[in-house]
């Protein structure tokens, strides 16, 4: 049975091409190399592909599945990660291994799982890529990031995780993976950490952009 109904399947938007070659945003201007945002701010990670647009319904889908124990949402969510990579013909077999981004302790016993880590297990198994879901640490339990602007959100997650096994991810291209990119600080920041270790290609892969 489907879980999404079908008026919401339709009602979706879908990321499309031309695409930022940093965040995987529209690109308005087609005489621009890469989106405002990321000619101003230029994040540690390589490259992000998200597959959908953060508009309604998915905003609310994502809110249930984030906060609401609606984890059932991770299978259609993740075939809509899958499709995207397959209509565009993305190379996730580049990848070594994949790190869904990690919640602080406290933020996991409070909402009992990490909705990353359910889409990245999907997107692993689909792909055969490994997954090391305890190898990025989450450092400091951060304010929401959803709650503060798009400058604080940078300062917000400054020095927030940690690798624990550098030898791990030494040498080796990492796929991270995210429900959301916003300002892309979070997945930034962890690319950081990632990079600092040893790790070559950083790339991200997320639901929906904002």
């Amino acid at each position: 049975t489907e879980v999404l109904c079908l008026h919401c399947q339709a009602s979706l938007t879908h990321n499309i091409p031309p695409f930022c070659p940093k965040c995987s945003r529209y690109l308005k201007d087609r005489s621009s190399v890469k989106c405002r945002d990321c000619r101003s701010i230029n994040p540690h990670f390589d490259f992000a592909w998200s597959a959908c647009l953060y508009t309604s319904p998915l905003k609310e889908l994502i809110y249930q599945f984030k906060y609401n124990q609606k984890t059932y949402l991770r299978k259609p969510f993740a075939q809509l990660i899958i499709n995207f990579i397959k209509k565009y013909q993305f190379d996730i077999l580049q990848f070594d291994m994949i790190i869904p981004i990690s919640l602080h302790p406290a933020r996991f016993r409070e909402r009992g799982y990490n909705q990353a880590h359910l889409l990245a297990k999907q997107i692993a198994h689909q792909y055969h890529i490994p997954l090391l879901h305890k190898e990025l640490i989450r450092t400091r339990n951060t304010e929401h990031q959803t709650l503060l602007r798009r400058k604080e959100r940078w300062t917000n997650i400054l020095e927030a995780f940690r690798i624990r096994h550098p030898e791990k991810v030494f040498g080796k291209n990492i796929l991270i993976i995210d429900d959301l990119l916003t300002t892309g600080a979070t997945a930034s920041e962890a690319a950081k950490v990632i990079k600092s270790a040893g790790g070559k290609t950083v790339g991200v892969l997320t639901l929906a952009i904002a």
